[in-house]
């Protein structure tokens, strides 16, 4: 009788579409909960093996994202919470995120772990809501540029800059104009009242509940002592 050439799989037969904890971990993504992670990934230095620090905003960051965040609005049309813990980082790709939240039909909330910084300060407003935790800091700055080429480049590199400039100015200048304590103000007198603090402190942080009080983020959740998550959830 000749044996069977049949051999029993190795692979383990893991049931993800079900595994939460399978997603969240390896994808940021948890559906059961309509909830998605935005934070940096680890990464190996290279040659050095060993972890290099968070780099923060990056292509792979978006890539993953923007697929999270469309699987979840095909998925359910239930308010979205966002937990975000980043550096910050490139320009491009954290405009690339913070068109997807703006374009997603659902409600969207951004909860801020440690900083909401450069890049990573930007992205939050383009949500509903934008809440703190209680030792999360929120900083503002003109930006970090870098640029290798021809002079020709150059000049073009610095004119672009220019506009990525004014247009984090503008997305700044319509969130505190719609709230916190300068809605009153002219939009001309917000926009310069904000280059003159990044001018003047070139890094200006808030702590969490400074950060409401201006107009970037809406609340402080568990400043009172108090974690109500159904809250932070609902539309």
């Amino acid at each position: 009788m000749a044996k069977s050439t049949h051999r029993p799989s190795t692979r383990k037969n893991y049931q993800h579409s079900e595994d939460p904890v399978f997603y969240t971990h390896n994808y940021g993504l948890d559906l059961q909960q309509n909830e998605l992670y935005l934070v940096g990934r680890e990464e190996y230095a290279f040659g050095y093996g060993e972890m290099s620090p968070e780099p923060g905003v990056e292509y792979t960051m978006a890539n993953q994202f923007i697929k999270n965040i469309r699987m979840m609005q095909m998925h359910s049309a239930k308010p979205i919470l966002i937990h975000m813990k980043t550096c910050g980082g490139m320009w491009e790709e954290g405009m690339a995120i913070y068109d997807a939240i703006a374009a997603c039909p659902n409600h969207v909330t951004v909860l801020n772990y440690t900083h909401a910084r450069s890049m990573s300060s930007l992205i939050p407003l383009a949500a509903n809501r934008v809440a703190m935790m209680p030792h999360s800091t929120y900083m503002i700055h003109e930006g970090t540029f870098g640029f290798e080429g021809t002079q020709k480049q150059l000049r073009t590199e610095y004119f672009e800059t220019q506009k990525s400039m004014d247009e984090m100015l503008n997305i700044y200048v319509r969130r505190l104009k719609s709230q916190g304590k300068y809605k009153a103000k002219s939009m001309d007198w917000i926009k310069s009242h904000l280059a003159k603090m990044m001018n003047d402190h070139e890094e200006y942080y808030m702590d969490a509940q400074q950060a409401v009080d201006i107009g970037f983020a809406d609340l402080v959740f568990g400043g009172d002592g108090v974690y109500d998550w159904k809250a932070l959830k609902a539309a």
